[in-house]
């Protein structure tokens, strides 16, 4: 019986494999940094095996609130209707939007434009939205607090007002309609 002897091409495939992905996976989970010179994309692509190396401290919470016609008091708004879909466990896409949006006020802008816009088409019996805010607070999970079933962000109505952080707020005047 002879013994089968992998072809150059096999051989430049597991070498590229290796180079590509196995290297760069064993930097990010040894030295917990980036490559020098490394693409984003190929960042997060590696660092994929590094998912949850520790504990966060704080998790990220996003909520909308709403101002409408002829109220004073800022109302949360159901983002689930236009974002329904949770592929990042219980967050929605407009919480990923968010996160990797950062300070970028112009994609917030265009999201809220949206958000309205959707409210007006979707509730033209409602009083219009004068008002819309992205609201951030962070939910510190503790150890000792065993969970319970799957979890669920709080309404933002349980989230003490010194916990919460405005991001940013845009008017829609009634005029403008």
């Amino acid at each position: 019986m002879t013994a089968l002897r992998p072809r150059l091409r096999d051989r430049l495939c597991v070498s590229a494999f290796i180079l590509l992905w196995i290297a760069p996976t064993a930097y990010h989970g040894l030295w917990r940094a980036r490559l020098p010179g490394e693409p984003a994309l190929l960042h997060d692509w590696h660092d994929v095996a590094c998912l949850f190396p520790t504990r966060p401290t704080v998790w990220n919470i996003y909520f909308v609130e709403v101002r409408r016609s002829g109220r004073r008091d800022w109302e949360q708004h159901d983002e689930t209707l236009d974002f329904g879909m949770e592929p990042f466990g219980h967050r929605t896409r407009l919480h990923r939007f968010l996160v990797n949006w950062g300070e970028r006020d112009a994609a917030r802008r265009e999201v809220a434009d949206y958000l309205v816009a959707s409210d007006r088409g979707r509730h033209p019996e409602l009083a219009p939205i004068v008002g819309l805010r992205f609201v951030w607070t962070g939910f510190v999970p503790r150890p000792d607090d065993m969970a319970r079933g799957a979890w669920r962000r709080p309404p933002l109505a349980d989230v003490p007002r010194h916990q919460r952080r405005i991001l940013a707020t845009y008017e829609y005047p009634e005029s403008g309609r």
